[in-house]
This record gives structure tokens, C-alpha cells and sequence, in this order.
């Protein structure tokens, strides 16, 4: 018991003595902010150098200060929680890149060294720090998601002979609440899209539609360049005037740059 007391904090401990607790500074940081909005909810009903306000006035101005002061520091401790994971998973991509690099120092990979293959026709979650900088951090950003279809079918179109073991790669991108497509096809016989067998530092870029414009590409840069980084990781750069066109205004009068997104592959079935 006389250990007990010893760690226990003294009943006259100072505020500032226990500000290492977390929910001590966020009740400490909900006080100050009900205080700074209750003063302004007087303030706009010129009446803080009145005493004319009754209990219940006072009670309703201090409940409104309070949800106020709510709906604030969930923002901002949701921002705070979106920066995080993005930095966590821009983190995981980076180092799955610099060990690519570091291996392609000592010479080609072999194609043991990674199932690379097993990743391509499957969907991917896409993460951007430098997008939700962009925009401000807004808290109902909604990234993006992509997936990858390689095609067999004897069907497919003719290609030219030096392609022909090349398969046909069909792509989905999803961005907020915009839907492209990209096909591999449609840029014969002036480019080649392929999907390596073995990570590579190699940018590899295919030119993308909406879906619903029959065919037509948009009158802005769509196209994507793909790093296949191994691990289950890829870079993916996308031309800013197409963010803008998605996003929105913060991004239009931009062009000849690219927003990074790291994507990493997840099982369909894990997933559901």
C-alpha cells in the first residue's frame, strides 16, 4: 500500500502536472474551445455586457458552445487520424521502393524474387498524402481504388509479332466518385502496355477514359503512369489536371505535374 501512495498523484497536483494524459489535453483543448464559442455566441447576441440573460438562455447558449465545440475537435482529431495512415502507408511504399532500388544496384531481379504476377489481376486501395495536402485535408476525401484485368481470350485483337506474348491488360480506376477505364488495345500500334513478371523501377503508362464517354478520352491529360514496385505495392502517378477535373477547383490552373498515389493490393475475398 505505501507503494501505492508514493506513485499516486498528489490531490493539489496542477493542471499542467498531468498534461502527458492525452484525454487530459483534449478536455483541456474542449473547455478553451466552448469557452471561445460560447463568448462569440454572446457576443453576437450583444449580450455579454448584459446580465440580463436568464438560467435557460444561458444553459441553451453554453448546450450550443458544446456542439460547437464538438463538431471542431472531431475534424480536426479526424484529420489528424487520415494524415496519419496516409504517412503510415506512403511509409510502406517508399520502403518497398528504395529496397527495389537497393536489389537492381547488384543487377537484374530474377523472376523468383517476387510473385509479382499473382497481384495483377486483382484490386488495389489507393493512397495519397500529397492529394489530401493538397486539398486542404478535407475529412470526406475519398481516395481511390484500382484493378487490374489481364486478358487471354483467343479472341482478343491481332497484335503485332514482337507483342504477341504480351497479354491484353484492361484497367479500372475508381477516383472519388469518378470511373475510368484504360485498355491496352486502344493505343496500338503506337504504344505498348505490359505488365512486368518481376518488380521494376521502369514507369509504365497507359492512357485513360471515363467509361460512360463511349470510347471518346477526355480533353485533359489522362494518362497513368504505373511503377510495379513488388510486395504487393505500386506507384501510381496521375496528371493533376485530372485530379482537378475530379477533385475540384483547389486544383484547377495546374498542369505538367503528377499526384502520387500509393496502392496496395488486397484479397478480393479478405476484403468482402
Amino acid at each position: 500500500m505505501a507503494a501505492l501512495k508514493e506513485d499516486a498523484v498528489p490531490r493539489d497536483a496542477k493542471p499542467s502536472d498531468a498534461a502527458a494524459s492525452p484525454l487530459v489535453r483534449v478536455m483541456r483543448e474542449f473547455e478553451e474551445l466552448v469557452r471561445t464559442f460560447e463568448t462569440g455566441l454572446l457576443l453576437s447576441l450583444d449580450a455579454l455586457a448584459s446580465d440580463h440573460l436568464d438560467g435557460p438562455h444561458r444553459d441553451d447558449i453554453r448546450r450550443k458552445a458544446c456542439r460547437l465545440a464538438i463538431s471542431d475537435l472531431s475534424n480536426k482529431y479526424t484529420r489528424k487520424h487520415i494524415s496519419r495512415s496516409l504517412l503510415e502507408a506512403e511509409s510502406a511504399g517508399k520502403r518497398v521502393e528504395e529496397q527495389l532500388h537497393a536489389l537492381s544496384l547488384n543487377g537484374p531481379l530474377d523472376e523468383d524474387d517476387d510473385d509479382l504476377g499473382s497481384m495483377h489481376n486483382g484490386y488495389f486501395r489507393l493512397y495519397s498524402t500529397e492529394l489530401f495536402d493538397l486539398l486542404g485535408q478535407p475529412t470526406d476525401l475519398r481516395f481511390g481504388s484500382l484493378r487490374f484485368h489481364k486478358q487471354h481470350s483467343s479472341s482478343e485483337p491481332s497484335v503485332a509479332p514482337q507483342d504477341a506474348q504480351s497479354p491484353w491488360v484492361h484497367v479500372e480506376l475508381a477516383l472519388n466518385n469518378s470511373f475510368f477505364v484504360a485498355d491496352s488495345m486502344e493505343t496500338l500500334p503506337y504504344h505498348t502496355f505490359r505488365l512486368p513478371t518481376t518488380p521494376s523501377l521502369q514507369n509504365r503508362g497507359i492512357l485513360s477514359r471515363r467509361a460512360e464517354d463511349d470510347g471518346a478520352f477526355p480533353d485533359f491529360d489522362s494518362w497513368l503512369l504505373f511503377t510495379f514496385l513488388g510486395n504487393g505495392c505500386i506507384k501510381l502517378e496521375v496528371p493533376i489536371e485530372m485530379c482537378a477535373d475530379v477533385y475540384g477547383e483547389r486544383l484547377h490552373g495546374r498542369e505538367n505535374e503528377e499526384v502520387v498515389f500509393w496502392g496496395f493490393f488486397v484479397d478480393d475475398e479478405l476484403d468482402s
